[in-house]
């Protein structure tokens, strides 16, 4: 055995290593570099360490290909999205936790024919039968079609972000479940419910004559598109009379009791029309009367529609205190109160309005749920204005966010 140098080039020394008829070879960068590496090679030689084999050795372990990641379990995976999607705002309100607590309850411990259970599994060996057989329990056990979408949906789109970023070649396991899920895949949204252009006004003439108290209040639904918690949690310093908008940015928590965060949890601003900024001046004087005579506190005169006792009214009591009597007196079938929001985004696209701005005057997190949810509207089913039917003009100059 022994160790030579030589110089390879004018940056780079050889160091040659033999040993039993074999050699190994390693570069280096200088001459003093070399003789120190040989002298090294010499005093493990005396050591009785095999050079040759040595460098051979970690050669090769250098030119393998570095060990593949092993992929993580499917309950570990998913969670992690999910919560992704949420960082991003991509899912927003309820919508997490339900897909959390869906996958939780019938994928995660759904037993395979091995014994295993499907969460346990690493995401790459997922199979689209395993999860139809998932979905056939799910329909065994009477389940609706939306819990099939909140088990479908996280694991869809998780697996296409494997596939866009190349971690995994495809194809998504959950990609094409029509044939598990049955007719109900291709269903068609139900149509949003809402109140056409004669049965608008014919709603807000009796609510000015006969409960004048909720005019204004039903306005900002019909043409505000408010939820009712939203409309009953607003503040008189929420109106921008200027600009003419409304910021929405609290709710009213029945089940709490409580004013909280909107339900998507973002604050945003809604056009106001001169018919709904009239009202809710005419109303406002009124109130402000009241609470001058009642000697509401501050915190009662701050909102914008408070009971005669300077509180938020429950949404039951409304039901069936006002709602209810006054679908009756105005000759309209019953509806959700939801309706009156369904019929400003409805009125809006009718009279050619933005898809874009129809989706953030109504805070939707995605274009996609306003297109679904409106996508009965066609523009040349209403031939009037909708808005000009109850008492105001509209132009899309006024949009300056459009």
């Amino acid at each position: 055995m022994g160790a030579t140098f030589r110089k390879k080039n004018k940056r780079s020394w050889l160091v040659t290593v033999h040993a039993n008829g074999q050699r190994e070879f390693k570069v280096v960068q200088s001459k003093q570099d070399a003789k120190d590496l040989v002298a090294y090679i010499h005093k493990q030689e005396l050591a009785g360490i095999n050079v040759v084999e040595t460098l051979r050795h970690a050669r090769l372990k250098q030119d393998e290909p570095p060990a593949a990641t092993p992929f993580p379990r499917l309950r570990d995976a998913l969670p992690a999205w999910i919560d992704r999607l949420e960082r991003a705002g991509d899912i927003r309100g309820g919508t997490p936790a339900a897909y959390r607590s869906r996958l939780a309850t019938w994928v995660y411990p759904h037993a395979l024919p091995d014994g295993r259970q499907l969460g346990d599994l690493p995401v790459n060996t997922v199979a689209r039968e395993m999860l139809g057989a998932v979905i056939w329990r799910v329909k065994e056990a009477g389940r609706s079609m939306a819990v099939i979408e909140q088990i479908r949906n996280p694991i869809r789109t998780y697996y296409d972000s494997l596939i866009e970023t190349k971690t995994l070649p495809g194809p998504n396991p959950a990609a094409d479940l029509r044939y598990f899920i049955g007719r109900g895949a291709n269903r068609k949204p139900r149509s949003a419910v809402f109140f056409d252009q004669t049965e608008g006004p014919q709603l807000v003439g009796t609510a000015k004559a006969m409960l004048p108290r909720w005019h204004a209040f039903i306005l900002t639904g019909l043409l505000a598109g408010l939820r009712w918690g939203e409309s009953a949690a607003l503040y008189k310093t929420d109106i921008d009379w200027t600009r003419g908008k409304l910021l929405v940015q609290r709710t009213f928590s029945e089940k709490g009791n409580s004013i909280q965060p909107c339900k998507d949890g973002d604050d945003r601003w809604v056009k106001a029309s001169p018919a709904l900024l009239a009202a809710l001046r005419e109303h406002l004087a009124a109130i402000d009367l009241e609470g001058q005579v009642k000697e509401w506190s501050p915190d009662q005169r701050q909102l914008v529609f408070p009971n005669t006792k300077g509180r938020i009214s429950h949404y039951g009591w409304f039901l069936e205190g006002v709602w209810q009597p006054l679908l009756s007196k105005a000759g309209l079938p019953y509806r959700k109160y939801h309706a009156t929001r369904h019929t400003f985004a409805t009125w809006l696209l009718s009279d050619g309005a933005d898809l874009r701005w129809v989706q953030q005057q109504m805070g939707h997190a995605t274009i996609g749920q306003t297109a679904d949810t409106y996508g009965h509207v066609q523009p040349e089913r209403l031939r009037r204005p909708s808005w000009a039917s109850i008492g105001t003009s509209r132009s899309r100059g006024d949009d300056d966010e459009l």
